[in-house]
């Protein structure tokens, strides 16, 4: 997957703080074969004005980073809490076996490569399984379910419907992913989007 036009992430410069606005909303998966779709949405985000974002335990600051270290006592005691859908959540299907939860400009029926370039998952019958299939739990007795793909389609479909405050933008979370499963960055962001984003069954 191309990123000539995505600038390499310091974690650190990512962070939520009071001081970063999220700008505009730019999505563009670009390089995509097999069916995918290639799209660029622009659109704000809410941006927090003077707020600290918090884990849900109210813990840490609301970054990979922040996951590393605890909350200071300069905290406000209004921060809000970020968080994201489950993966239950995007795993539901409709009667006819199509997404119930996915924003219509996702290619549900893409191959997981298409997005996820180091993916190496294959269905029982050795072809490979679509975004979707990873998710939905009726899917070969979910035998995708412990696996990387599964957590960063999560964190991906969590960042482009930016709900809860979820931190980090589609492109940010693909950076981290193609950094690949042997970088710090890789594990880090999958541990922060497994234990802190993934809160909310519906």
């Amino acid at each position: 997957m191309s990123t000539e036009n995505i600038k390499p992430l310091n974690l650190d410069e990512v962070q939520v703080s009071p001081s970063a606005g999220f700008g505009r909303r730019d999505i563009l998966l670009k390089g995509i074969n097999k069916g995918a779709i290639v799209v660029s949405v622009a659109a704000p985000i809410q941006t927090l004005a003077g707020q600290s974002l918090l884990t849900f335990d109210g813990k840490h600051q609301c970054s990979i980073s922040g996951m590393q270290s605890g909350v200071h006592s300069a905290t406000p005691t209004n921060s809000q809490i970020c968080g994201g859908y489950s993966p239950g959540w995007w795993g539901q299907s409709t009667r006819y076996g199509k997404p119930k939860h996915w924003p219509a400009y996702v290619n549900y029926a893409a191959s997981v490569t298409s997005v996820f370039q180091y993916s190496k998952l294959q269905n029982p019958n050795g072809t490979e399984p679509t975004l979707f299939q990873v998710m939905d739990p009726r899917n070969h007795g979910a035998q995708f379910s412990n696996t990387d793909e599964f957590h960063w389609i999560c964190a991906w479909l969590n960042a482009l419907v930016n709900r809860f405050n979820f931190p980090y933008l589609a492109a940010e979370v693909l950076e981290f992913y193609n950094q690949g499963p042997a970088s710090k960055t890789y594990q880090d962001a999958l541990v922060f989007f497994k234990t802190y984003m993934e809160t909310h069954l519906s």
